[in-house]
């Protein structure tokens, strides 16, 4: 899902726009080159590559499993709000398939944690709403729409919107993971 915002910088056929991210007014004036100099930079400030961060990747945190599938979402918003790395990741299996925004294949939860620090250094807030989910037995066919602030360069807000579409299966210890997550398609109203 977060991939799909680097794709909602970019032009509908998956080139970099030369001057906006996008014709919407809402998004500001932050390109796609801009946006990923804020990432890395914001991540080089967050100190993300120091051996503090490597060993908090290694140590497995206790995180009780997302068991409600209404729930799951909450969870996911809410651990994205406040910053939590290792929560997020929790909610994928360890072989989950995971679409980037430039649609390339990856496979396991180090694909999405790489995918996700680099956008947790800009603290965004992200609202998912219009939230649905089709279920059969332990899998469910989910699709969201989302909403995400963050300060661009300049300070500013900047406004992303998009969606997500994923397929998430319920375990063993009975909480809900996401078996592949596709962020380079957005879902549709």
């Amino acid at each position: 899902m977060i991939g799909s915002i680097l794709r909602a910088l970019r032009g509908c056929d998956g080139r970099e726009a030369s001057s906006r991210a996008t014709a919407d007014p809402a998004i500001g004036d932050i390109t796609r080159s801009g946006f990923l100099k804020l990432v890395a930079g914001t991540a080089m400030a967050a100190g993300l590559g120091d051996a503090a961060s490597a060993h908090r990747r290694h140590t497995k945190p206790k995180i009780p499993p997302v068991t409600d599938i209404d729930k799951l979402y909450d969870a996911w918003q809410d651990r994205m709000n406040v910053g939590d790395l290792e929560g997020l990741v929790d909610l994928y299996l360890d072989d989950v398939t995971y679409v980037n925004p430039d649609g390339k294949v990856l496979h396991g939860k180090a694909a999405v944690r790489e995918d996700f620090t680099a956008i947790l250094a800009l603290k965004p807030q992200i609202v998912l709403g219009d939230r649905k989910h089709l279920l059969w037995r332990d899998v469910a066919l989910t699709t969201n729409h989302w909403r995400m602030t963050f300060a661009g360069p300049d300070g500013k807000e900047q406004v992303l919107t998009g969606g997500g579409i994923e397929v998430m299966r319920k375990q063993a210890d009975g909480g809900w993971r996401y078996i592949i997550d596709d962020a380079s398609r957005s879902a549709s109203k």
